[in-house]
């Protein structure tokens, strides 16, 4: 039952009544979830080009739920360089593979998954321009943990949101 079709029962005692109808008003903590369910999940194949309908799909949960703008560009960018290090480095680029999202928002807290079964190796990516993924997330999420195994990889990402709209 919903906060809009929470009625107070008939009682003898008025003050009973009262108390549950203050209750229905208080507004919830944190963001407010407009018609979107509270856990976003998506699989993805290990192909580069299902990042781009994994960010949109995931822009459209986080919007719908009440998101900040700004928290969702940087969500979106911590989620991209998890999924794309998973296509990459945990998967690679085998397509039969699969890289799974996600994500679950309660009270202001905003917790995401980006899991693969690929194999974990210790060690920076070759080239001058590479290997910063894992620094980016850190820096734009509040909590940045990568669990590998021989069995695969899971990235959990947190983000304390700023507000909603």
């Amino acid at each position: 039952m919903d906060a809009t079709s929470a009625r107070a029962a008939p009682t003898r005692w008025p003050h009973a009544a009262r108390r549950t109808t203050r209750q229905a008003r208080r507004p919830p903590a944190g963001p407010v979830v407009r018609d979107a369910p509270v856990v976003f999940r998506a699989a993805l194949a290990a192909d580069p080009a299902r990042l781009s309908p994994t960010r949109e799909a995931l822009r459209s949960w986080l919007t719908g739920a009440g998101v900040d703008e700004a928290d969702v560009e940087v969500v979106l960018i911590a989620v991209g360089e998890a999924c794309a290090n998973a296509i990459e480095h945990g998967c690679r680029f085998a397509s039969e593979a699969t890289v799974t999202v996600r994500a679950g928002l309660h009270a202001g807290r905003l917790e995401i998954e980006v899991s693969d079964t690929g194999g974990w190796r210790d060690g920076p990516s070759a080239g001058r321009d590479r290997g910063r993924g894992r620094l980016i997330m850190a820096r734009l999420m509040d909590e940045a943990q990568l669990d590998g195994t021989p069995d695969g990889t899971t990235v959990r990402l947190v983000k304390h949101l700023s507000g909603r709209r």
